[in-house]
């Protein structure tokens, strides 16, 4: 059996989650059918687990989103539009809003129709992964015809559990909570790895399509996703999950921040590619930047009074 039902439901937080299911379809669902009505404060309440009751972690990227409400509202009103085939409307969404990925479109999409279509995020993919109902894609799947074949598997998934949409979304923190009872929890790692590898596409889109007065430099993401998890894992394994500049030892989770680990690129100008690519503390890749690798070492030397 995937789920204990009953004793998912018997957590206080599954529980809750579960609970709050019509209180937030009731409040967003009309509005992002309808989404030329959608207001900044509205989105941003969205974004936040006190008002969605759900998820976390969208914030951080996806307040920029609304610098531009107007694009937004198009973008979404594209993303709902059921007369066009879901992977082609995920695309469009996607590569319109900058600070938006499968973590925030699918949610908007249960909300918009909760018995059509699943949550694809960090917590829902790596346990997929663990649980064995990861799918395989076609060699070039773009990120919406990636989500159409996992929402698939999660409609049926919700149909053999006897369980909406929402609630199955609520069920891999069972799955977490449970390895985590028994002395099997390593999920934070399989989330910081999901994180870095949408981060890198995140940052790879929004490379293009800037017109500013300086050059942008291209930063082109020459990997699949599924291929740049198995790299940064590969990465971190060379390291022993430490950062490869500093080598202190990264958290996953917990407290202090600026040890989660970062993925940076050794020549900043370079690519997102194999041979370009190092797992850092988060700290380390913001005090970095575009220094070139070889002189940061160097000073970091000095500063610890190596050299």
């Amino acid at each position: 059996m995937l789920f204990d039902i009953n004793k998912a439901l018997s957590l206080p937080d599954i529980r809750g989650i579960v609970a709050k299911r019509d209180e937030v379809l009731d409040r967003f669902g009309p509005i992002f059918r309808e989404p030329l009505s959608l207001t900044k404060r509205d989105y941003l309440d969205f974004l936040s687990f006190k008002h969605n009751h759900h998820w976390t972690g969208l914030e951080r990227l996806g307040r920029q989103a609304t610098d531009d409400m107007d694009n937004l509202r198009e973008a979404i009103g594209l993303l709902v539009d059921e007369t066009k085939p879901i992977s082609d409307r995920f695309d469009t969404a996607y590569s319109m809003v900058r600070g938006v990925g499968a973590a925030t479109l699918t949610p908007i999409l249960l909300l918009a129709y909760p018995d059509r279509y699943g949550v694809w995020n960090g917590t829902s993919e790596p346990e997929m992964r663990e649980r064995g109902v990861w799918p395989t894609f076609t060699h070039g799947a773009s990120e919406g015809e990636k989500y159409e074949i996992i929402n698939t598997v999660l409609l049926q998934l919700a149909r053999d559990l006897n369980v909406d949409l929402w609630t199955l979304d609520a069920l891999w923190w069972m799955s977490k909570l449970e390895r985590q009872n028994t002395g099997h929890y390593f999920d934070s790692r399989d989330i910081a790895i999901w994180n870095m590898a949408e981060q890198a596409s995140q940052t790879a889109k929004q490379s293009y399509g800037q017109t500013v007065e300086s050059t942008i430099k291209n930063k082109d993401l020459r990997l699949s996703k599924e291929a740049l998890m198995t790299h940064l894992k590969e990465l971190l394994e060379e390291t022993g999950d430490r950062c490869a500049i500093s080598g202190l030892v990264l958290h996953f989770e917990g407290p202090d921040s600026q040890l989660r680990p970062s993925l940076d690129r050794i020549d900043s100008s370079g690519h997102y590619e194999s041979g370009n690519l190092q797992v850092v503390a988060r700290f380390i890749n913001f005090w970095k930047r575009d220094t070139e690798d070889s002189e940061f070492r160097r000073l970091l030397a000095i500063v610890r009074g190596e050299l």
